[in-house]
């Protein structure tokens, strides 16, 4: 076992009274998801905020947790959060300020100054676990996104000596909008304490080398991949997260899942012969949704001839309901699908009775249906008008075994970049996402098979592992070769 600790917002394991019971459940999202893996063949430390609902009814806790519960590889160290610092750290400067300020959806940026309070309060909270981990055991700390951008600077003050690298999995925007930000220096300050900053893209790592030469003045080299400030100095890598290919590929590959696949259609009325279209996302105003309906209208209005013939499923996770935006949007999403259905419920005649264009399922899946459901879509789209990279992107053609799907992404989503396969469409132009859903299911199957191909052979030898050992070796921190022990 590793002494790397991890340090995220988001814990990986939760614990929950479920029928006067207290059970553990892995948690959801793309962070989990790409670093449980890890830490699962690294071994180490994972400090986590302790969010579930029964997190401290569990006995022990002083030195970690096991995880996960049935094969023990790391420990989890819980963070345990003031509800102000939850409220206005968490909710409010992360959520309501940073997430939409980063994703450039700025009518949606709502300031307040007891937010700024609550992020240096959580920030503070993981600091303090941090020193007290490093306190008993030296070891280099991996930070994770934008909850946690004071960190590196909190750790620094007190222990100079710890390697500090940190990932930041969203966009980073440029001095034209990061100057919105009231706090932009304490920010760029904090973050820039760490020793490598690492980024999904590289337009990102020079929008970051661009605020920090502008509202710091700092120095930034000429090729914008090192930043000197205060004596310290800082590299600027650039590394895209990835998924656990095989994991997902052998999966797809199983009895079990072609079993979920059957049910899958019988369960939501789609006979075979009706194309599938699949897109799975977080309720939230960055994936685009409204804009991929509106798509699937023009879709459907313009080219009545498959009417019928295809459907689209989408699967919506719920996220962050504890804030009023995420609701309406949630709400509004709602209605638009009801909407969409009624005025194209009745297929032309010799078609398929019951058939729904879309049909919608708000809540979160089991990996096994999951991956049915990729498997299942000749065609999934990524509409998000700004995303750091996104992994359904990156699960879909993992599970893709068949080779026989098509991968519609924005070209606004970091996946784009990477995914020379996909067709890359424009989420503000509708007609046009329109016409590349067209183009997705008139496809040759030769020209099909080899996009998909591409993007499989790309993935399996660009995985999760090797993007951990990637950003970790750029730290100069030394890690076992991953790609060894990925099976």
């Amino acid at each position: 076992m590793s002494n790397l600790i991890v340090v995220s917002n988001r814990e990986p394991y939760e614990h929950n009274s479920v029928d006067g019971r207290v059970v553990c459940q892995r948690t959801d999202g793309g962070l989990v998801s790409a670093l449980d893996p890890v830490l699962k063949h690294l071994g180490g430390t994972w400090i986590a905020w302790g969010s579930g609902g029964a997190d401290q009814e569990v006995p022990g806790q002083v030195d970690g947790l096991p995880m996960p519960p049935d094969e023990p590889a790391y420990r989890l160290r819980r963070v345990w959060l003031e509800p102000a610092a939850v409220r206005n750290g968490g909710q409010g400067y992360a959520n309501q300020v940073l997430w939409p300020l980063c994703h450039v959806t700025l009518d949606r940026v709502s300031y307040r100054k007891a937010f700024w309070a609550g992020y240096e309060a959580l920030n503070r909270s993981f600091a303090d676990t941090v020193l007290d981990e490093l306190g008993k055991r030296p070891a280099p700390v991996w930070v994770h996104d934008y909850h946690l951008g004071l960190l590196p600077a909190m750790i620094k003050q007190q222990s100079p000596d710890t390697t500090i690298c940190l990932f930041w999995h969203v966009p980073w925007p440029g001095p034209d909008v990061f100057r919105i930000l009231p706090e932009r220096r304490e920010m760029l300050e904090g973050l820039l304490a760490a020793d490598c900053l690492t980024f999904q893209t590289a337009s990102y790592a020079t929008a970051f080398a661009d605020c920090a030469k502008e509202f710091l003045n700092a120095s930034v080299d000429p090729s914008k991949t090192v930043v000197h400030h205060r004596g310290h100095k800082t590299r600027l890598t650039i590394r895209a997260i990835s998924v656990h290919f095989n994991r997902f590929s052998d999966l797809a590959k199983t009895a079990e899942v072609e079993d979920v696949m059957a049910r899958a259609r019988r369960r939501l009325g789609i006979p075979r012969g009706v194309r599938i279209g699949l897109g799975v996302d977080r309720l939230d105003y960055t994936k685009g949704l409204m804009k991929r309906l509106w798509a699937l209208e023009d879709f459907f209005d313009r080219y009545p001839e498959y009417l019928g013939t295809f459907t689209f499923l989408q699967v919506a996770i719920p996220t962050r309901n504890n804030v009023e935006a995420y609701r309406q949007y949630r709400d509004l999403i709602r209605e638009t699908v009801t909407e969409i259905n009624e005025r194209f419920k009745a297929p032309p005649e010799g078609t398929n009775k019951g058939w729904t264009p879309i049909e919608y399922i708000e809540g979160r899946v089991t990996s096994h249906t999951l991956v049915a459901y990729y498997r299942m879509a000749d065609l999934t789209l990524v509409s998000s008008v700004y995303d750091g990279m996104n992994l359904v992107a990156k699960e879909y053609v993992a599970s893709q075994v068949d080779e026989t799907g098509v991968l519609v992404v924005s070209h606004l989503a970091g996946a784009a970049e990477e995914l020379m396969g996909a067709l890359v469409v424009n989420p503000y132009d509708q007609e046009g996402m329109a016409d590349s859903i067209r183009r997705a299911l008139e496809m040759p199957e030769n020209e099909r098979r080899e996009r998909m191909q591409l993007m499989r052979l790309r993935l399996s030898t660009h995985d999760i592992f090797h993007w951990a050992e990637s950003c970790l070796r750029d730290a100069d921190i030394e890690v076992d070769r991953l790609e060894s022990v990925q099976g």
